[in-house]
């Protein structure tokens, strides 16, 4: 699956597109960027890579499309929970539960780990830790969702 992405810089250009001013023709040309990736790992590392080297100046990703390779109608119909995650989890760049996700993943699948994590993880039983882990993300993802969704109503 490839990811493509548009992202906004700059401060002045970021509170633009929060009031929904429209870009000059000249900061459209040096402030607004269009990216392509191959897959989610390429794309996430971008974004955390960006996002600690330009922390200093503000950037906005406006737009986020994903492409869906030829797959067959199974794996179009599975819920894609990482994407719903990555999407409604708060602080999802900077949460050692989604790099202890990660880790466990790339453990379940052969992948992979450094030998620190490795010795941290050696007596778990890794497949029951990941669904504990995946399960607390999910479900306070969710909770955001929701509360994005169906705002507290205080004059009820």
């Amino acid at each position: 699956m490839k990811y493509l992405a548009e992202i906004i810089f700059g401060k002045d250009q970021v509170r633009k597109f929060h009031n929904n001013e429209p870009l000059n023709d000249f900061e459209k040309i040096i402030n607004l960027k269009k990216y392509n990736f191959e897959c989610r790992a390429e794309r996430n590392a971008f974004y955390k890579g960006i996002d600690e080297a330009m922390g200093w100046l503000e950037f906005r990703v406006i737009k986020e499309f994903e492409e869906k390779d030829h797959k067959d109608k199974e794996d179009e119909d599975k819920f894609d929970y990482w994407a719903f995650i990555e999407k409604y989890y708060p602080k999802y760049y900077h949460c050692d539960t989604v790099l202890l996700s990660d880790i466990l993943t790339r453990k379940l699948n052969g992948g992979e780990i450094c030998e620190e994590d490795e010795e941290y993880i050696k007596d778990w039983d890794i497949r029951k830790e990941l669904f504990e882990v995946d399960k607390e993300l999910l479900l306070e993802a969710f909770e955001n969702y929701f509360n994005i969704i169906y705002p507290e109503n205080l004059n009820l």
